[in-house]
């Protein structure tokens, strides 16, 4: 339900609904109801699920790693309350032992565990984005010992392997794994919080010819008007082919190129 409400919140965010006070109010019910949050603390059980035919309540306070689903989602929406269940959680995992953010900093060896791999992934995201170092650091360390980051000189494509010996990598596995490589601290709260609406009308890059010409830069500076655009190595096999990449709202008539320092002539 969480993912449900940020959902709502993106859509009137976008196109200036009011579908997100229907989540409001479920998430006034589930605070007090499944997650027992009170005056700034988590003060009793956390539900996992509840099945309202039986009816009856699976608590997580053994399992602490399944409330990070919940604050991932619920984070840019009610970020007091994501904190509180994050930092609720972290304790018990201390208090539990719980490696490599235990006291012991033991690293367990669950190479080729796929869902341990995506749960240490969720809190080195969430460590990043609420600027909590300490296991941010632990974790990616951790990550970069064990969860087998590659280049692939063939394709020249990075990925990360996790132990699983699989032919291809797994794209969940990866994409948690880049975003939390790539996350600045309070990035996710910002989707909601301070939303870049701009984005839709400014110089946007699209249509990358991916994976013969990769781009490690494309960012717009609105003081100075310039959109920068860095292209790196792509596919080695590629090398010396022509390649392509699109650029929308911008007035070719009203606008000049610089490549490498040099003026560019855009008829060529």
């Amino acid at each position: 339900m969480a993912r449900a409400g940020l959902g709502l919140s993106l859509h009137d965010v976008l196109y200036g609904s009011d579908f997100r006070p229907a989540f409001d109010a479920f998430w006034d019910h589930a605070k007090r109801n499944y997650l027992s949050i009170q005056d700034g603390r988590v003060a009793g059980s956390v539900t996992m699920y509840y099945d309202p035919l039986v009816p009856c309540h699976h608590p997580v306070d053994r399992s602490p790693f399944f409330r990070f689903g919940t604050v991932h989602g619920v984070l840019p929406l009610y970020p007091d309350d994501a904190r509180v269940l994050y930092d609720d959680a972290i304790d018990q995992l201390s208090r539990y032992g719980e490696a490599p953010i235990g006291p012991n900093d033991a690293s367990p060896d669950n190479a080729g565990d796929p869902m341990a791999a995506m749960g240490r992934l969720l809190i080195q995201f969430l460590a990043r984005e609420f600027g909590d170092e300490t296991v941010y650091a632990k974790l990616k360390i951790h990550s970069e010992t064990n969860d087998e980051p590659s280049w692939d000189t063939e394709t020249g494509e990075f990925t990360w392997r996790f132990g699983l010996d699989e032919p291809h990598p797994r794209g969940q596995l990866n994409a948690s794994a880049a975003f939390a490589e790539a996350v600045e601290p309070g990035a996710w709260a910002d989707l909601i919080g301070r939303p870049n609406l701009r984005k839709f009308l400014e110089p946007t890059v699209y249509g990358v010819d991916f994976p013969k010409v990769c781009l490690s830069q494309a960012i717009y500076d609105a003081e100075r008007r310039l959109l920068a655009v860095t292209t790196d190595a792509g596919a080695p096999k590629a090398g010396g082919e022509q390649t392509t990449f699109r650029i929308t709202n911008v007035d070719p008539d009203r606008c000049t190129i610089e490549a490498d320092g040099v003026m560019s002539d855009k008829e060529t």
